[in-house]
């Protein structure tokens, strides 16, 4: 009876150890790229930013520093103090205004652009440098945007 009373005992430690810990946190690099940009009457550009948590837990994010380029061509600098909460691998957008480089023009067809910068979180607290190329196409119907 002893050695069957230990041997239980044991499978029910096992089984408990197993329960404990928790799933593992993984913090991963966020990235951001333009949703949208819309070039104003003014000559300004209206840009929507997508901010993308990867990780597998909520973020902070306090700010995003980055540089637009467009076929290769510096546009302008974005600093966005963002103040964002993003759940786990999910993404959220936020709205800013550039004024571009003298005579930056796009044209009427899709074109290349990079965005390359960091972006800083609190909570978990980090400071992240990405960069993100992709292609913005005309939107039908809407004259002056692309997405």
């Amino acid at each position: 009876m002893t050695l069957l009373r230990v041997l239980v005992a044991l499978a029910a430690l096992c089984a408990l150890a197993a329960c404990g810990g928790g799933p593992v946190k993984r913090v991963s690099p966020p990235t951001a790229s333009v949703q949208e940009l819309t070039v104003q009457a003014d000559g300004r550009w209206h840009l929507l930013v997508r901010v993308q948590n990867f990780s597998n837990v909520s973020m902070r994010f306090d700010r995003l520093e980055a540089t637009l380029a467009v076929t290769g061509k510096e546009i302008g600098k974005l600093s966005l103090p963002i103040a964002l909460d993003i759940a786990p691998a999910s993404a959220d957008i936020v709205e800013t205004t550039l004024t571009p480089a003298p005579g930056s023009r796009l044209e009427a067809s899709d074109f290349a652009y990079e965005l390359k910068g960091r972006i800083t979180t609190s909570e978990p607290k980090g400071d992240f440098a990405f960069e993100r190329a992709s292609r913005l196409s005309p939107v039908p119907g809407l004259a002056h945007t692309w997405r």
